[in-house]
């Protein structure tokens, strides 16, 4: 992957990867396609492989061609899903933490943004889930909000960052 160089006056997006979905979508059509052409089968089958392949393979594509915009962080603040999070003079801190899963082999790191309500009398947590299809890492994830809570000064990297 691709050196990310971060500037203050520029967006760091986070977005879903077209390559990936693409690739998970055309997969999906592809055993469809394979499994319906070489098969004797029975109404019942081709439902389940309807359920099974054709659906989840163009959610995929439609995914890939929407290339949703997951996390933005620039110097106004942390925006989750289009919406303003918090501002960088409320931020509290940010990790990244793994949440682990009985009998799971994937990969299951979590996001987890504090921040102050707008009196500092509360503190609140967003966990935000970090998918194997988005287009950045969790490291540049970490970096970016390092670089940005500190008004793009670079600091030492650290897996947990706070104000």
């Amino acid at each position: 992957m691709a050196e990310t160089t971060l500037d203050i006056e520029q967006d760091f997006l986070v977005k879903d990867s077209k390559t990936t979905n693409y690739i998970i979508g055309v997969a999906l059509l592809a055993v469809f396609v394979v499994s319906m052409s070489y098969g004797d089968y029975w109404w019942s089958n081709y439902l389940t492989a309807i359920c099974l392949f054709l659906v989840p393979g163009a959610v995929a594509i439609a995914k890939g061609q929407r290339n949703t915009i997951i996390i933005r962080i620039n110097k106004t603040g942390f925006f989750y899903a289009g919406k303003l999070i918090t501002d960088w003079k409320l931020f509290y801190n940010a990790t990244v933490q793994e949440k682990t899963a009985t009998g799971s082999y994937q990969d299951n790191f979590v996001l987890v943004f504090r921040y102050y309500s707008a009196d500092h009398a509360l503190i609140y947590t967003l966990n935000i889930p970090l998918t194997n299809t988005q287009d950045k890492s969790e490291e540049e994830i970490i970096e970016a909000i390092n670089f940005f809570c500190h008004g793009g000064k670079q600091v030492i990297p650290d897996q947990t960052i706070t104000q």
